[in-house]
């Protein structure tokens, strides 16, 4: 085969390889990850807790009030799903929003969202954030977390929030 046949079949391999879709799965380095939101009170019944769920997909989960399990518990998910949450803050620039959203109102609890990754860690604070800027992708970001995390299971108590204290 002459070389400029052999630099067209090599260059064609090259496109096609650079046109592949990026998988955004395990395959992803995911050690140097740590996902955390914390939900805190409010002056009424909003469940205060904390989930965090590393690279690996271990879930820890910390209950404090208003939710049914006030104590610590840990689970794992797919790595896969955290690659997904992972892309998800890419997605909605996680990393360009301002540090944090604050309405001027009183008792609202305050949602915290940090992600730490390959050293660096980004914070956003959210109070009130949709009335004081923050995007809805933010809250739409809490929720995903809580869903993947499976934090419902700890904070529910029959499938509804908690209003007293769990009963022993």
């Amino acid at each position: 085969m002459n070389t400029a046949r052999r630099f067209v079949l090599g260059l064609g391999a090259l496109l096609l390889a650079a046109c592949a879709p990026v998988e955004t799965t395990a395959e992803q380095p995911m050690n140097n990850v740590e996902i955390r939101l914390n939900r805190g009170v409010c002056y009424g019944f909003c469940p205060d807790y904390t989930v965090t769920i590393n690279g690996d997909g271990q879930v820890r989960y910390e209950g404090r009030r208003f939710v049914d399990a006030v104590c610590e518990r840990t689970s794992s998910i797919p790595r896969e799903d955290v690659a997904r949450l992972v892309a998800r803050f890419d997605e909605i620039n996680f990393d360009q929003l301002q540090d944090a959203y604050r309405a001027r109102v009183t008792d609202l609890p305050t949602y915290t969202v940090t992600l730490t990754r390959d050293g660096r860690t980004k914070t956003v604070v959210d109070y009130g954030g949709t009335g004081a800027g923050m995007p809805e992708t933010v809250r739409e970001l809490q929720d995903e977390i809580d869903r993947v995390a499976g934090t419902a299971q700890w904070v529910l108590r029959d499938g509804q929030p908690v209003r007293t204290p769990p009963a022993h």
